[in-house]
């Protein structure tokens, strides 16, 4: 805010006002901020503490303090000046109305990070914004790494559609809305001091989110009616997206999945989401300092998700699919019928631009016609010629050779009976004892199913007769 030059301030505030902390400032709390011409006395328009930043309304101009270009100042707590430094940070809450126990699900998110190609791809897919309702997210949009602190302001105030602005207002007549870079700036900031400002050809996919009605805010109760009235009240940039996790039985990092695919349509390779993949990716980018995972200022599990240049696009369910570039392209390689194809360095095989996932759910449909493989092969069709191969999930191991169920294991067969003599001469009246107790150790006496005649067989020496054996 430009004041007139006849109406100066005084460069110092007041002795009885002290530096403020977080815990001093609530919307109406009375300020002193620093202008172009000194100190001017205000007071907390809105806050936003959970990453330290307020908007001030000047208590003479009743207007929310801009910059020269007309963008809202963001103040922090140490900027701002208060009256009395005993003041307690208060909630807006009803009366009686009584905070909810902390939420027993994390929250999750991911911040993608791409070149402009793939930005563009994003932003066809997911479409043109509606002005008609509130969607979360409302919009997706791409910010460059290079001026990801710096240029923020600009970017959010360039880029987001003015029919959300008139959308957002519509939501919340009680106060004045604005665009708000608080939130992704906390991150941004934490990722700029680790090399992410040295991507000069990717860009970060924020997503903008609008204020919550009054309908949706008298919803809910306790803890999540204060947020939604008190602090998801502007339209805010935030990373490309986040929820509470939707299942407690997995990890952090499948339900980070599940949430960037329902918020956004957007699924990526198995491969991609492996952090020694994501480390290679930023040494060969040369940001070995660049997190795979981090916590932001609201507690939220942030995964910070860099997609190669060269990755592929496929559309599986609705759903934009990146993958990795196919290294098991295996025809005209030179393998032979029975050879595996051939996996990258680090001996992760590329299921061609899919996920594992994609293709299990491939399997009743695009293979459905073939005879159903035993458990945990996939087959998988080749980019390079329309071949299949086969792919096993525990080994992760790939082979041109279709695997068979083992056969079931056939009983055993009945002992064979002892081999008959060859009659080459009459045989030689046997003793009348015949029985075989009275034989030699080892023999036992047949009878004949040809002919019905008595032999003797010595199972150890595999030695039969029709002769009675002697001792």
């Amino acid at each position: 805010m430009v004041l007139p030059s006849s109406k100066r301030r005084k460069t110092e505030p007041p002795s009885e006002w002290l530096l403020a902390g977080p815990d001093d400032l609530d919307v109406g709390t009375v300020v002193m901020y620093e202008a172009e011409d000194g100190f001017r006395r205000g007071i907390i328009y809105d806050t936003f503490d959970a990453v330290d930043n307020y908007w001030v309304e000047d208590e003479e101009t009743h207007m929310v303090v801009r910059d020269a270009s007309d963008a809202v100042v963001d103040f922090q707590s140490k900027q701002l000046h208060v009256a009395k430094p005993e003041w307690l940070r208060q909630f807006l809450l009803e009366e009686g109305e009584e905070q909810t126990a902390p939420d027993e699900l994390p929250n999750v998110g991911v911040l993608l990070i791409g070149t402009k190609e793939q930005m563009a791809q994003i932003q066809k897919h997911f479409g043109p914004s509606s002005t008609e309702e509130r969607t979360t997210p409302q919009q997706l949009l791409p910010v460059p790494c290079a001026s990801c602190v710096e240029g923020l302001a600009r970017c959010a105030a360039e880029g987001v559609d003015k029919g959300l602005r008139e959308l957002g207002q519509s939501f919340r007549k009680d106060i004045s809305v604005a665009v708000r870079v608080a939130y992704l700036k906390q991150v941004m900031l934490k990722l700029a001091e680790e090399g992410l400002k040295k991507l000069e050809e990717y860009f970060c996919l924020a997503s903008v989110h609008l204020p919550f009605d009054w309908d949706s805010i008298k919803e809910v109760e306790g803890e999540e009616a204060r947020k939604r009235r008190n602090l998801w009240n502007q339209i805010d940039l935030c990373i490309t997206a986040q929820s509470e996790a939707q299942s407690p039985t997995e990890s952090v990092l499948h339900n980070a999945r599940i949430c960037l695919a329902e918020h956004c349509g957007l699924e990526v390779s198995d491969h991609l989401w492996e952090e020694e993949v994501q480390l290679e990716m930023r040494r060969k980018l040369q940001v070995p300092n660049l997190p795979v995972r981090l916590q932001d200022a609201l507690g939220v599990e942030v995964f910070l998700l860099v997609l190669p240049s060269n990755a592929t696009v496929t559309f599986i369910n609705g759903a934009l699919c990146f993958g990795e570039a196919s290294v098991l392209e295996v025809a005209g390689a030179g393998a032979g019928a029975d050879e595996a194809p051939k996996e990258d360095a680090k001996t992760q095989p590329a299921l061609q631009d899919k996920t594992v996932r994609q293709w299990e759910a491939l399997q009743s449909s695009e293979f459905a016609h073939l005879p159903r493989l035993p458990a945990p092969w996939l087959r998988v069709r080749s980019r390079s010629d329309g071949g299949i191969y086969f792919y096993n999930k525990e080994t992760r191991k790939a082979s041109f050779v279709e695997p068979r169920a083992p056969a079931p294991h056939a009983p055993l067969a009945p002992p064979r009976p002892a081999p008959e003599p060859v009659a080459t001469t009459t045989p030689v009246p046997t003793p009348a004892a015949t029985s075989n107790n009275s034989l030699p150790p080892g023999w036992t006496q047949h009878t004949s199913k040809s002919n019905g005649k008595v032999y003797y067989f010595n199972k150890e020496k595999n030695v039969s007769s029709y002769y009675f054996p002697r001792s």
